[in-house]
């Protein structure tokens, strides 16, 4: 077996390697390539970029994982926060050659002779330095920990007993060798202060396996909510062994929905949470999501579902809301049609995915090692209030 998973891993390393490849050889005809500037310059820019695309390879040979390594935290911190100069700047020269290419076109059809302002080196400079505070700002910001954003969604079929009551939601966590316990002890205290009604966990809570983390994310038995905490697997939960983490989670008092579900009452009005298991437990021989087995038995009421990937909720019957993550709301904002083609059209915040169903997805509460990006893309703690439908008034005859 571990000959097997060493042989597994050697081949998404190469994979990565030849993508990083591609990437700064694109840089490189696009950024450097063009640039008025001696050959040394040339060449000491691609050496840069052409290291700092090694991230992952980094991460392999030396921390043991290309996408969970033991290491040092600042050492994770600065390859982060180079790799993402490269996250930043390659989406950015897309754009530029985008541009350059109608800038050309408009030219040649009209006759006219629009300046191309790139053609000046010290422009170009500002495109590199522009990359280099991003890739800082943004790695700073996906380690910092989350304020609140509020959000309030009325639900057709929410009873009146229900109107405002308050769940938290926390997605994306993956608490680990970047994200440690201090980070989660801070974010847990938040979410507390908040008295919420019920708090929820859409999935990848976790960077590790159960075994060496469990001392690490202890603080999660201290969420504390009037109604409970429920979650919900998601897909770094499998890579990591799923079922001791939802027997970990279960004794620290997380009921886990998995294709489950549970009806909390106000007097006669009921409200149902429904969770489905992640979509990659197939991938390691479990039951993926089966939403009729999680809502079998469950009351004719308003239904939240739990489901950590935001994939198949326009297909949804049933259920009035879906609260999922999984996207990080794009890291960056001009990655987001990327992250949305992937993922249904849905990268962060409130839709209405079909007629009865709307869907929240949280940019994500933290961030995984593979990608600690954020530019122009917030992480949150998320209160959401829910609110009825207001009944309408009979006309007096």
């Amino acid at each position: 077996m571990p000959s097997a998973l060493f042989a597994e891993g050697f081949f998404v390393i190469s994979i990565l390697m030849v993508i990083s490849l591609v990437l700064v050889a694109y840089v490189f005809l696009s950024y450097v390539l063009p640039f008025k500037a001696t050959w040394k310059l040339k060449l000491g820019l691609t050496l840069f970029f052409l290291v700092i695309s090694q991230k992952f390879s980094f991460y392999y040979y030396f921390g043991g994982h290309m996408f969970n390594p033991v290491l040092p935290e600042t050492t994770l911190i600065i390859w982060e926060t180079l790799f993402n100069i490269l996250l930043v700047l390659v989406p950015l020269l897309v754009v530029k050659d985008l541009l350059f290419v109608l800038v050309t076109v408009v030219n040649k059809g009209t006759g006219s002779h629009v300046p191309w302002p790139l053609k000046e080196a010290k422009n170009r400079w500002l495109l590199l330095i522009f990359s280099v505070a991003a890739a800082i700002s943004g790695t700073h910001y996906a380690l910092t920990v989350p304020t609140v954003h509020r959000v309030e969604i009325t639900l057709d079929r929410l009873a009146p007993e229900f109107d405002g009551y308050r769940i938290v939601q926390l997605a994306d966590l993956h608490v680990g060798h970047l994200l440690k316990r201090p980070w989660l002890e801070a974010v847990i205290d938040s979410t507390n202060e908040l008295k919420p009604d019920a708090i929820v966990l859409v999935g990848d809570m976790i960077e590790g396996p159960e075994a060496t983390l469990a001392s690490e994310v202890q603080g999660y038995g201290r969420l504390k909510a009037a109604d409970g905490v429920y979650g919900v697997t998601g897909n770094h939960e499998w890579h990591h062994g799923a079922a001791p983490w939802i027997e970990y989670f279960e004794e620290n008092g997380i009921r886990m929905l998995e294709n489950k579900h549970h009806v909390i009452a106000r007097g006669n009005a009921q409200l149902v949470l429904a969770g489905t298991t992640d979509l990659s437990a197939t991938r390691y021989g479990a039951f993926g999501p089966d939403l009729k087995k999680a809502l079998e038995g469950a009351p004719e009421a308003a239904t939240i579902l739990l489901a950590h990937q935001p994939k198949g909720a326009k297909e949804l019957q049933g259920v009035d809301l879906q609260l999922s993550g999984h996207t990080h709301g794009g890291l960056y904002a001009l990655l987001q049609p990327v992250v949305a083609f992937f993922n249904d059209g849905f990268v962060a915040g409130l839709y209405q995915a079909n007629k009865t169903t709307q869907l929240y997805v949280s940019p994500g509460t933290g961030l995984w090692t593979g990608m600690a990006l954020r530019v122009m893309d917030p992480s949150e703690i998320t209160e959401i209030v829910l609110r009825a439908r207001p009944v309408p008034k009979k006309k007096d005859n």
